[in-house]
């Protein structure tokens, strides 16, 4: 009987010393939004009591997996966005030039065809936007026997190398127009016997009137040489004479000029009047071997492409004598690419 009364003593003493020993805090949880609601008069904080309904708690939110490790990224989508590009004035109207000169670094071709068998090519690249250098092969320059030749024949392929430096419209002063000085000279050139070159400086300068309406005018400064069996009179002899010798600086000078209209937001009228040489090697005079005719041309230009345009039209290659039999009507297109302005740019960057 002592024995039971000590060991419930000893259960009794070591119960109250652990309720006397202090309680460690635990944390409480805020609530789920996403859990059920509290009761009404409820406190869903305080420590849950005997009777209450079982508290349900929501699972904790499970992290998306990550994603494995690449090496090899791929690039980059995005590219960043090219910056606006100027419109390209033409260097041309149909067959004379204009004072605009081509973008830096912008390539230029250009083809054409006409119903009298003619065929012309014509390459040029801007630089730095105040030059322009570029060859090609035309079909202007003519060839007679002699003054009871009624028509002329063209000598072609004639092959020509240019050079042209100026200034942009409004670069230096509020409404300048555009001015270019140019010249061309070809390469010797034989046909039938005879060989011939021809030079030409020119001045011009160009200006639009808004948005629809521009006028180039300008001067032509012109040289030219001839060689080969050639009449002096009374007799044939092999010999050269050159333009120079033969015309006063007065007939070596012409001027030039073109005017366009643009009626549609794509669309060019075009009208210019320009000369060419013609040579006549068995004409009686050494003045008249070598001549420059008026040539007047007139069309249209259609812009397919920010890179493309058409031109079709007709051209007159001797508007003096108004032989209209010698007319020709003509087509031409022409391209320009930006692309190594574009590799230019991106290695500055």
């Amino acid at each position: 009987m002592k024995q039971l009364g000590r060991s419930l003593m000893l259960v009794v003493a070591t119960t109250a010393v652990a309720r006397a020993q202090p309680q460690p805090d635990v944390p409480t949880l805020p609530p789920d939004p996403g859990g059920a609601p509290a009761a009404p008069g409820t406190d869903p904080t305080a420590d849950p009591q005997p009777g209450d309904p079982p508290t349900v708690q929501a699972d904790p939110p499970v992290a998306p997996p990550e994603a494995p490790y690449d090496p090899y990224p791929a690039p980059s989508a995005s590219v960043p966005d090219e910056p606006p590009r100027p419109p390209i004035n033409m260097p041309e109207v149909l067959t004379t030039p204009t004072g605009f000169l081509l973008p830096a670094a912008v390539f230029y071709t250009k083809f054409g065809l006409d119903t009298g068998g003619g065929a012309t090519f014509d390459s040029r690249i801007g630089l730095g936007d105040v030059a322009e250098f570029g060859v090609a092969t035309t079909d202007a320059i003519r060839q007679r026997q002699d003054d009871s030749d009624e028509d002329s024949d063209r000598i072609q392929p004639y092959f020509t190398a240019s050079f042209r430096l100026g200034v942009g419209e409004d670069r230096l002063f509020k409404h300048q127009p555009a001015v270019a000085l140019g010249f061309r000279k070809s390469f010797e050139t034989k046909s039938e016997g005879y060989e011939s070159r021809i030079a030409e400086l020119t001045l011009v300068a160009s200006k639009h009137f808004g948005d629809k309406f521009a006028m180039h005018v300008g001067g032509a400064f012109w040289d030219a040489s001839l060689a080969g069996q050639l009449d002096s009179g009374d007799d044939v002899e092999d010999r050269s004479i050159t333009f120079h010798d033969v015309a006063t600086p007065k007939d070596q000078f012409r001027p030039f000029g073109g005017i366009q209209a643009r009626p549609l937001p794509r669309s060019l009228i075009l009208i210019d009047l320009g000369w060419a040489p013609e040579f006549c090697y068995q004409c009686a005079t050494d003045a008249r071997k070598i001549r420059l005719r008026p040539v007047l041309s007139w069309g249209v230009r259609y812009e397919v492409a920010s890179w493309m345009r058409i031109e079709s039209g007709v051209r007159v290659p001797d508007i003096g004598d108004a032989n209209l039999l010698n007319a020709q009507i003509f087509g031409q297109v022409s391209f320009t690419s930006w692309g190594l302005r574009r590799a230019i740019d991106r290695a500055k960057q």
